[in-house]
């Protein structure tokens, strides 16, 4: 009975062992004494990149694998292998493949040739990218998009001077796109004038210009806890001030989109408590408001609850409000930190509370390692960083409802494009990774209605865009992975589309993208961001 159960055992494994090989009806005695063959001679590998396994079949042999044309498989492991005197064995080996970033499918050939010279084949074909499913809701409308710029330089400080060719470079439709810029209100209207050529430049590639105060003239201040503050009975002069700067900007060919009531009125520039914001925007809002030009407040430091909720819930404050603006150096990404995440949320919640209206971000900054002596520790010259915060942040803000984004100073060594400090990684003029980053939210999501989309992977981080005018609509893509990923957009009746890709070695370079009546693909490289912009 032992024996014959055995007998059963040793008859089914065999059977289906050799069942699970296309060819292996073939008595492998055919062969004779000495050979190596695969085990298969056909496989199937999937679009996307990886490893798959072959098994070599030899005995009293040696065998070498070469590769024949083509682009799936990138190296075999091992190459070499097999023993003359060797007994009869199986090999596996390991196929290093390439991912797929087509629709259609591809082969390769990869041949093995043992001691003898005689050469088996085995063909790998890779299945076409089915790709990641990006799904576009243009009916699920949410906030309009203002623009995304950064702040002008500021003559009293001494920051880089911009010239005319750099912000051609960076607010021109043909170059950078950016569509916001920021001014300083400086307390000494003598210097008005140093900001306006840079802002005719901006204005005549239609971008938005708004100004924010940082210091009141020193005759209408008074300290309190070492910080220059703002008497009450000098809130009418203090919006004269403002309503002057307005026209004097208007006279010279600029036309200022929006004010604030102070930069930072948390911080250490002149000091408001949030109910002395409430209170001057209650009492002189209306006048500012009379020159058609937008109030935007509280704008502290870190979105700061005291600050914005105070303005938010008092009817006449918010009345008079038409942009509710804030800065995020109290951070914003990483959630991981329960301060930061109650932050993040808090920010989000904003624009239901809105009523209509928008919160824009209006300066950050990125610039970890920058006291540090040595080099490799400027963490802003690393793209993985600037991807990692710039990028990311961009992006959330963007599906946290967030309608304008607004980067510190356009010309630093951490900024758009690059200065004379010796800590920039750019020359002079030279546009940066952070530079590029925002152009792609510059240019495909400027003047457009953020609209729903879904991406059916955690790695795939996404945006999208409607520009109500032309039907056109436009996406902004994060891979977060290390690889390439194949994307697909089903979307009907698109007759055109395009897409740009920057990551550590590519710059807004163009990148493939295959269009069909139902839908519109392309690869996306690993940690790369990528504009799309469709047509029908």
């Amino acid at each position: 009975m032992k024996q014959l159960k055995s007998f059963l055992f040793l008859f089914l494994a065999s059977t289906l062992f050799w069942a699970c090989s296309d060819d292996d009806t073939v008595n492998k005695s055919l062969w004779g004494d000495s050979y190596a063959r695969f085990v298969r001679n056909a496989m199937t590998v999937t679009s996307t990149e990886g490893t798959a396994e072959a098994i070599i079949d030899w005995q009293q042999s040696t065998w070498e694998i070469t590769l024949g044309e083509g682009n799936i498989v990138t190296n075999v492991t091992p190459t070499l292998g097999g023993d003359n005197n060797g007994e009869h064995q199986f090999t596996k080996v390991t196929l290093t493949c390439n991912a797929n970033t087509s629709m259609d499918t591809r082969t390769q050939v990869i041949r093995l040739t043992d001691r003898n010279g005689t050469t088996t084949e085995l063909t790998i074909t890779q299945e076409g990218a089915g790709g990641i499913a990006l799904t576009v809701d243009p009916a699920v409308k949410y906030q309009p998009v203002a623009g995304f710029g950064g702040m002008y330089a500021v003559s009293i400080w001494g920051t880089p001077t911009i010239t005319a060719d750099e912000m051609n470079k960076m607010y021109s439709p043909d170059g950078l796109g950016y569509s916001i810029l920021r001014l300083m209100i400086y307390a000494d209207k003598t210097r008005w004038a140093d900001d306006v050529d840079g802002a005719k430049i901006a204005q005549s590639h239609g971008a938005t210009v708004f100004a924010c105060p940082w210091n009141i003239p020193a005759e209408w201040a008074d300290k309190v806890d070492d910080k220059d503050h703002l008497k009450p009975e000098h809130y009418t002069a203090y919006a004269d001030h403002l309503i002057k700067y307005i026209n004097f900007m208007k006279q010279n060919g600029v036309d200022i989109y929006a004010v604030s009531v102070q930069n930072e009125p948390d911080m250490d520039f002149t000091a408001w408590t949030p109910q002395e914001v409430v209170n001057f925007l209650k009492q002189e809002g209306a006048r500012i408001r009379e020159t058609g030009v937008k109030l935007m407040s509280p704008e502290a430091c870190g979105y700061q609850p005291e600050y914005t909720d105070a303005v938010l819930n008092d009817a006449e404050a918010f009345a008079q409000t038409d942009i509710v603006a804030g800065h995020l150096y109290q951070g914003f990404t990483d959630l991981g930190s329960s301060y930061v995440k109650d932050r993040h949320d808090y920010v989000c919640a904003l624009y239901p509370r809105l009523g209509g209206k928008t919160w824009w971000m209006t300066e950050h900054l990125f610039n970890d390692g920058e006291t540090e002596e040595d080099p490799s520790l400027w963490q802003f010259w690393e793209w993985d960083y600037n991807f990692s915060h710039l990028a990311k942040e961009i992006h959330m803000c963007m599906d946290g409802y967030c309608s304008a984004y607004v980067y510190w100073y356009l010309k630093r060594f951490y900024g758009m494009i690059g200065d004379t400090d010796e800590r920039c990684k750019e020359e002079e003029g030279e546009v940066s990774k952070n530079g590029y980053i925002l152009s792609h939210y510059a240019r495909y999501a400027t003047g457009t209605t953020r609209i729903a989309v879904t991406s059916a992977s955690e790695n795939i981080e996404a945006t999208a865009y409607l520009n109500e005018a032309t039907g056109e609509v436009t996406l902004v893509l994060l891979n977060q992975s290390d690889r390439t990923l194949s994307l697909v957009i089903p979307i009907s009746g698109a007759s055109q589309a395009s897409a740009v890709e920057t990551n550590e070695t590519k710059n807004m370079e163009p990148a493939d993208v295959t269009v069909t009546k139902e839908s519109v693909s392309l690869p996306i490289s690993g940690k790369s961001i990528v504009s799309v912009r469709i047509g029908f």
